[in-house]
């Protein structure tokens, strides 16, 4: 199954939630800043966050109509912090490229980079902090910090096998288990179905990052893990919400997670 048959459900949100990276481009307020923007958000990526946000919400099957717009929002804000996050993880790692352009800061250099960063951050907590109750805020700013300290251990070295799960929980797993969880409160799910899709994001970042370190050939993953580490945890993301009622969200989270292993 290919990513646009997988997000057909969700794709009105999707290009709602591309509108308004648009206007955010269109209406920063200040040229030197729209042009950062713009250029950063001319190739995006896979919308993977705000995609598992708004599977996750149809998962449940409580969203009312006027709901929709606060979870437009909520996909746009994690959008924004998974961007800033990219923005700083380029500057560390002396990236040049992603996704076949030169990075920010190969093109404006690491000071400028850096602020734009922090920009993006910004524009993410105001979001949350503005539109929805304290809770999102409180584990949005949980998740930056878990996010941060996983670097930092990345970046001292002295990596085993057990450090490196702990590092792309940080990095990655943590945040895709933010989204689904977020996206089922948001929907009014129950404690049961939001601690399932909490655990499938889990499952779903730490079984991700695995393969796309094998695929970069990163030298940690090559010397402490394997891709049956990977499929193991695929499998468990999607044990993880066998008991969820089967809707085309659900059958879709686990074809995405399919999906991820795969490209």
């Amino acid at each position: 199954m290919k990513l646009k048959d997988i997000y057909k459900p969700i794709n009105p949100k999707i290009n709602k939630m591309e509108d308004e990276l648009n206007n955010l481009v269109n209406d920063a307020g200040i040229p030197s800043v729209s042009k950062l923007y713009g250029y950063f958000f001319q190739n995006s990526g896979k919308h993977l966050r705000p995609a598992l946000v708004f599977l996750s919400a149809g998962a449940v099957k409580k969203q009312q109509t006027n709901e929709e717009n606060h979870l437009i929002q909520l996909g746009f804000a994690l959008e924004l912090l998974h961007s800033a996050s990219l923005v700083h993880d380029d500057i560390i790692d002396e990236d040049m490229t992603r996704r076949g352009q030169k990075t920010l800061n190969n093109m404006f250099g690491n000071k400028i980079a850096v602020l734009a960063g922090d920009t993006l951050f910004s524009h993410a907590y105001s979001i949350t902090s503005n539109l929805f109750p304290r809770e999102y805020s409180q584990v949005v700013a949980d998740l930056s910090f878990k996010m941060c300290v996983a670097e930092i251990e990345q970046a001292k070295g002295n990596i085993n096998r057990e450090k490196y799960f702990n590092i792309i929980e940080g990095k990655t797993a943590l945040f895709t288990s933010v989204c689904c969880k977020l996206g089922a409160i948001l929907a009014g799910g129950t404690k049961s179905e939001i601690k399932s899709l909490e655990s499938f994001g889990l499952n779903f970042g730490m079984a991700y990052q695995i393969k796309d370190d094998f695929v970069d050939g990163d030298p940690n993953a090559l010397k402490y893990v394997t891709m049956d580490d990977a499929r193991a945890f695929s499998s468990k993301a999607k044990k993880a919400i066998a008991g969820l009622d089967d809707s085309v969200y659900k059958q879709n989270l686990c074809e995405l997670m399919d999906y991820m292993m795969n490209v």
